[in-house]
């Protein structure tokens, strides 16, 4: 399902690449369980743009050098890398943090799923606005860069970036604060070469900017002029800007190439095929399903088909049981019998200590969010505006999804793990993983 986000990396990739950027320059952190993958019908590659049978496409995985993978995909690990920290990814991936300078043009990109509040990481906890925005304002502090441009795809990008301002820094989101981004290329329009490859092979945003970056004179376009492209293709979200926006007036080969570059094409004009992009978009709560109806509607009358009914209805049921769970928690936190969650009007982020704290309990007691379930993210996020009170909360949380609530705060160990089931009451702290 998460197919879209390793080929944009890819692809972001190979456009430095392309033009220029040394290797040595660039840091790459990407789970990559996917080109190698069994489902994938073009095993050892990605892909990033359908194409016609016939056309082979653009293999954007070739020469992608990845840095960090897997488990080291961490929020604490990107952290460190950005602001130049050695030592928390001293055993991590081959350890290569930014070594940038005040002379430096530095460029981010980001591709995952996201909150209100938050982006999502493969491995770990999320990375919540708070220590994003610090991490930023610490490479400033240290000099790290002359001007930095950030690109962020991701659901709710644009609340990461509300009140944002750091010197020199613009960025762009794939959506406003309270909306989902869109995946593109998405089934049934992601055939490569007559085969499909059974999900969205890019996410809107991105597309927009990779395939502009494609076609575009690097030394002549403005920051400005592909950001106005990049918001006019993508009509399903509001791509936003923030931050110091004096830095759109500069060239996209200024933070996307190496000075010497002057570009070669590798997929498309800027513009093209916008109406098929958009017509294949599908927002990222619902990839998942989607992706499945489409599988089950190509598989043959058989065990083959059962089986993808069986998934369609093994997500449904998911989703359903999510939608049960947080508008139990709505509603007991708000002490009323029944509430209705989609009619909430959602708040903006303020109160980050109790959005993290309600979140890590929503985890450990109605299990992982899913990418469908991240959206009642934002009903933790009214919770925690509205209700305020986190130890309410906290104990609506219980009373919909079970448990135990004799521990809630987490303190009662004083920092020591412990555990409450049961616990008659009390909190008993937990020795060498046995409770005592």
């Amino acid at each position: 399902m998460n197919y879209r986000h390793h080929a944009d990396g890819c692809h972001a990739y190979k456009i430095l690449r392309d033009n220029d950027v040394p290797a040595e320059n660039i840091i790459t952190m990407m789970y990559d369980d996917v080109a190698n993958a069994n489902e994938n019908p073009y095993p050892g590659k990605l892909f990033n743009k359908p194409t016609d049978a016939g056309d082979q496409g653009v293999d954007v995985y070739e020469g992608c050098k990845i840095d960090y993978s897997g488990k080291d995909v961490t929020a604490a690990n990107f952290i460190a890398v950005i602001t130049g920290d050695k030592s928390t990814v001293a055993n991590a991936g081959n350890g290569r943090v930014l070594t940038s300078t005040s002379s430096d043009r530095v460029f981010l990109n980001f591709v995952d799923h996201g909150g209100p509040g938050l982006v999502a990481m493969p491995e770990g906890p999320y990375l919540y606005k708070d220590d994003l925005q610090e991490a930023v304002k610490k490479m400033h502090t240290n000099n790290m860069y002359k001007k930095l441009v950030f690109y962020v795809e991701a659901c709710n990008s644009g609340s990461m970036f509300t009140d944002f301002s750091v010197p020199e820094v613009y960025v762009t989101t794939a959506a406003n604060a309270k909306e989902p981004s869109w995946g593109t290329y998405c089934p049934p329009q992601d055939s490569v070469d007559g085969k499909h490859l059974g999900s969205c092979l890019g996410d809107l945003y991105s597309i927009n900017w990779m395939e502009d970056a494609d076609a575009a004179k690097m030394k002549k376009e403005t920051l400005e002029d592909q950001f106005k492209t990049v918001k006019k293709e993508t009509k399903k979200s509001h791509v936003l800007q923030f931050g110091d926006l004096t830095i759109d007036s500069e060239p996209v080969g200024d933070f996307e190439a190496k000075d010497t570059a002057y570009h070669r094409q590798l997929t498309t004009s800027a513009g093209e095929g916008t109406a098929l992009k958009n017509a294949a978009a599908v927002d990222s709560r619902d990839v998942a399903l989607v992706t499945l109806m489409w599988n089950y509607i190509r598989s043959p009358m058989g065990d083959n088909r059962h089986a993808a009914y069986m998934k369609i209805m093994s997500e449904l049921m998911a989703r359903e049981e999510a939608d049960t769970k947080f508008e139990g928690i709505a509603s007991a936190a708000f002490g009323v019998t029944k509430l209705d969650i989609g009619a909430i009007q959602p708040a903006n982020v303020t109160n980050l200590a109790c959005l993290k704290r309600v979140n890590e309990e929503v985890e450990k007691r109605c299990g992982a969010y899913s990418d469908y379930s991240m959206k009642h993210m934002q009903v933790v996020v009214n919770l925690c505006e509205e209700v305020k009170d986190t130890e309410t909360i906290l104990k609506a949380v219980v009373s919909s999804c079970g448990g135990d609530d004799c521990c809630l705060d987490g303190d009662c160990c004083h920092g020591v793990e412990y555990c409450c089931d049961p616990c008659n009451g009390s909190c008993r702290c937990s020795v060498g993983g046995k409770c005592n």
